[in-house]
């Protein structure tokens, strides 16, 4: 009800396997178009990686600003995307982005070009590159 009083659209619904979720209260989002999506059984960890990209969204954009309308955080939201996807350097990737297109890194003792930022939204994310010789 709060979400179709201030005009959200609910796409899909992400729920456990828990008994508190009855078919009654799934057969309710599905009357609206809401596609329900099961987690894995004996998976505790299924929603973590969703847990911590919210976590750090959280943390590194919504914390840091004051969005007064939806469009606002819509923005923040698709620049926070982006920026993760494309320029944040991932761990399990040997610290490479997810986004693959962009070339290989230039090995420190190389130095060629010189070095820009390019900032989103208002300065917030940062992601600093070596411009081409």
């Amino acid at each position: 009800m709060w979400a179709e009083s201030h005009g959200l659209e609910i796409k899909r619904l992400i729920h456990d396997h828990g008994t508190k979720y009855t078919r009654a209260f799934d057969r309710l989002f599905k009357e609206t178009g809401t596609e329900i999506i099961l987690t894995p059984y004996q998976a505790p960890v299924a929603n973590c990686y969703a847990e911590s990209w919210i976590g750090g969204f959280k943390r590194e954009c919504l914390n840091q600003m004051i969005c007064f309308c939806l469009s606002q955080i819509d923005y923040i939201t698709g620049a926070y995307e982006v920026f993760f996807n494309r320029h944040r350097p991932h761990q399990g990737l040997g610290n490479r982005p997810l986004d693959g297109d962009l070339p290989p890194p230039v090995p420190p003792e190389e130095p060629v070009g010189q070095i820009d930022c390019d900032s989103k939204p208002g300065g917030l994310l940062n992601h600093y590159y070596r411009r081409a010789a």
